[in-house]
């Protein structure tokens, strides 16, 4: 592994950690100050609002400027204001609503630097690791949160996760980037190419990218419903706790890291394409066939399969627009893939509340493991016909 990979993935891990930190404890702090439902629900909002409001401008200052100082200035301004959450606790709202705006431009520009940093070949690889440290963050996160809250006081969880963004900050700026193939910074009033339609235009031209985003999208519309019902299915039909729902989401968790991890060792000459429609595919299945099981052994051992395949899928979709997208174009497509991943997943949830009040939630999770399942067929077509000479 090279110095500046190392570098790069530490400060991933180092930042993931306080991230499953923060979350926890900001869930617990808002539910907390009002016990509400309301409030839980306008946290979402928040969290997810940012992107939709700032996603092509942050794309477009992303390709504009240098990646590695925003990513810099991305985690010295976090680290300040999560910080100042237990200090001003009425004003949580907002204070997550600045950092959720900051981390659109943040996860941006580090999904755009990579290839800055590796050569193209190994872009798959770097993205399965990186992807293996993530899995095990998530299953290591919640765990030491609400152990420090259950111990501690829950304002140690953000100076943690503060702290974790100076270290992050301090791994990013360590890193030197050789730029393969990318372009000198060039100020905004410079150019009239770096706009958001000069990035519309790219992405309906390239088909690889386009038809990849507009796959990333139908998953969206299921995400929002599976995301949002998992947990009232595993109550309501496997008849366990918060403790069972935490089992089947480690060991999904688990399932993530060992496939990212034999990903990144043993399947190096894999095409891309093959482990893309694999994973999709394979996720649909899962999916679909979660809701009709009822016995809590044979759940976990799904969603271990759902979690090998949502690891090679989430991995792939990465590494073909990293590789098939010219890198001044980095920035506005993955932040249109962001911005229309959280569309469609918020039209999802509202949609999923609403149908599971006529269907049933077992309806309602069936038909989103469909939507992906359909979305596998299509990349089946759309993806191989691109990317296969």
């Amino acid at each position: 592994m090279s110095r500046n990979i190392f570098l790069f993935i530490s400060s991933q891990v180092i930042s993931d950690i306080g991230d499953w930190i923060d979350r926890i404890a900001v869930l617990t702090l808002v539910y907390n100050i009002n016990n509400s439902s309301v409030d839980m629900s306008f946290l979402s909002i928040m969290m997810l609002m940012p992107s939709l409001i700032f996603g092509v401008f942050a794309g477009k200052i992303v390709d504009i400027y240098n990646k590695k100082r925003i990513l810099i200035l991305g985690d010295f301004l976090r680290a300040i204001l999560v910080f100042l959450i237990p200090f001003f606790k009425e004003y949580v709202f907002i204070i997550i609503f600045i950092v959720s705006t900051i981390s659109i431009f943040y996860d941006t520009a580090k999904s755009s630097i990579l290839p800055e940093l590796v050569k193209k070949d190994r872009l798959r690889q770097v993205n399965s690791l990186s992807s293996s440290y993530s899995s095990l963050m998530m299953v290591l996160g919640p765990s030491i949160s609400g152990f420090i809250i259950s111990e501690f006081d829950i304002k140690y969880c953000f100076y943690i996760d503060s702290l974790t963004f100076l270290l992050s900050m301090i791994m990013i700026f360590l890193i030197k980037l050789y730029k393969y193939g990318s372009k000198k910074d060039v100020e905004l009033y410079q150019t009239d190419k770096i706009s958001f339609i000069e990035g519309l235009k790219y992405i309906k031209g390239n088909r690889i990218i386009f038809n990849t985003l507009a796959i990333n999208t139908i998953v969206g519309l299921a995400a929002g419903m599976l995301n949002g019902l998992l947990i009232m299915y595993v109550y309501k039909f496997l008849k366990t706790d918060s403790q069972g729902y935490g089992a089947i989401l480690t060991f999904k968790g688990l399932a993530m890291i060992l496939t990212s991890l034999v990903l990144y060792k043993y399947l190096k000459n894999v095409p891309v394409d093959v482990i893309f429609k694999l994973g999709l595919i394979g996720l649909g299945i899962s999916t679909t066939v979660f809701p009709l099981n009822t016995f809590f052994g044979l759940a976990i051992l799904i969603q271990f399969f759902n979690g090998i395949f949502n690891a090679l899928y989430s991995i792939s979709r990465t590494t073909i627009i990293q590789e098939n997208c010219d890198n001044q174009y980095l920035g506005r497509t993955f932040s249109m893939n962001t911005m229309l991943t959280n569309i469609t997943s918020i039209i999802s949830l509202a949609f999923g509340g609403v149908a599971a009040e006529f269907f049933g939630v077992r309806a309602v999770l069936i038909i989103g493991g469909l939507i992906v399942l359909i979305s596998g067929f299509i990349a089946r077509n759309k993806i191989y016909l691109e990317l296969t000479p």
